[in-house]
């Protein structure tokens, strides 16, 4: 739903402009998305009881991998959209996600990288550390869930700096998952107002 014209539709991909008014829709687009995690969080409790803990579990994981995929798709939109305003041609775009982007988005200290090298944005004067160093425990928990059926291994481990152990399941929780859901979408705010114009 367009907030400055009111035009209900159907988005395929990722919304920029509605396509009545022209307007700047980008970020509700991203926030109906996160609000589709929020509403399968809000019913984890119930499916915990009736359906039992390991489906509980599941949901929370696939919550998790749903917030990292949901940023890395937004902050990917919101780079090329800013070089194509830019001036730079397709091409170099192009070669730009592929050689220099890649999948630094599902990483918040390459992300944070990518963003300070390529844009001069530090995230850390926006966010602040506490709020990033949260998402960056919340994104790495998405390798071992997402590449080993949630068992923490040793890249896990180098990454996470965690005293968790090798070989035991990665643990998510509710609270955990809004709170990467909340960040992730002031991360986007944040891009979107810098990068855009």
């Amino acid at each position: 739903m367009c907030p400055d014209c009111g035009l209900g539709h159907a988005v395929f991909g990722m919304a920029i402009w509605c396509p009545d008014c022209g307007n700047d829709i980008f970020m509700t687009h991203v926030s109906a998305e996160f609000a589709v995690v929020l509403t399968i969080l809000s019913d984890v409790e119930r499916r915990h009881n009736e359906l039992g803990p390991r489906v509980a579990a599941k949901d929370l994981e696939n919550c998790l991998e749903d917030t990292v995929s949901i940023f890395e798709a937004a902050a990917k939109a919101i780079v090329m959209w800013s070089l194509r305003s830019s001036g730079t041609p397709e091409q170099d775009v192009q070669e730009f996600l592929r050689r220099t982007v890649k999948n630094s988005f599902q990483s918040v200290d390459r992300t944070t990288a990518l963003l300070q090298e390529q844009f001069q944005l530090d995230l850390s004067q926006h966010l602040g550390q506490d709020s990033l160093q949260r998402l960056r425990e919340a994104f790495e928990k998405r390798h071992p869930i997402t590449h080993n059926l949630g068992v923490i291994d040793r890249k896990y481990l180098e990454k996470a700096l965690t005293e968790d152990m090798e070989g035991r399941e990665v643990r998510v929780n509710e609270e955990e998952v809004r709170r990467a859901v909340e960040s992730s979408g002031e991360v986007l705010e944040i891009l979107h107002d810098q990068l855009i114009d």
